[in-house]
């Protein structure tokens, strides 16, 4: 069965399942579509971004390719609490991994790796698994199912991801 929730026209790759989350989008009848929204409030005069669950598994090249070419948009960066409290229950909802890639790279740098969001927006907020970023090599990042916060991850890894448009 193929699941392709969206607030725009798209079709899935055959045999894989999409589904397109919404910030703050209302929940509504498509017909026989089988589409869904997923709505939070939204902050008056903020962009609203709609994050995208893909359930199967890239590298982080190949994910942040994927994002890009298929929705104009990139992996996922967290600004606050409620957004990764919000992805975090989008995981829950759409996936059993255990990881998930979202758009944060973290550099070698002295004393402490240096963050950065791929998307080049301001790093203003992180929730890190204790001990982590891990120092001495470059690591992208993944949002950990189990409790909300991010590990470094060897980037060759093949994890499911969010996207963000």
């Amino acid at each position: 069965m193929t699941l392709l929730v969206s607030l725009g026209p798209a079709s899935p790759v055959a045999g894989e399942i999409e589904e397109v989350v919404g910030l703050a989008v209302p929940e509504e009848d498509m017909g026989a579509s089988n589409t869904k929204t997923l709505s939070v409030p939204s902050m008056p005069g903020t962009r609203t971004p709609t994050y995208i669950m893909v359930p199967f598994c890239r590298t982080f090249q190949q994910a942040q390719r994927y994002c890009a070419c298929r929705y104009r948009g990139r992996l996922a960066s967290i600004h606050s609490a409620s957004i990764n409290s919000f992805l975090l229950r989008m995981v829950h909802r759409l996936s059993n991994a255990a990881l998930v890639w979202i758009g944060a790279v973290s550099q070698p740098a002295f004393p402490r790796p240096s963050c950065h969001w791929t998307d080049r927006s301001r790093w203003d907020y992180s929730q890190w698994v204790p001990g982590h970023p891990l120092p001495g090599h470059r690591f992208c990042t993944s949002l950990c199912s189990n409790n909300g916060r991010w590990m470094s991850v060897n980037c060759r890894r093949r994890l499911p991801f969010i996207c963000e448009i």
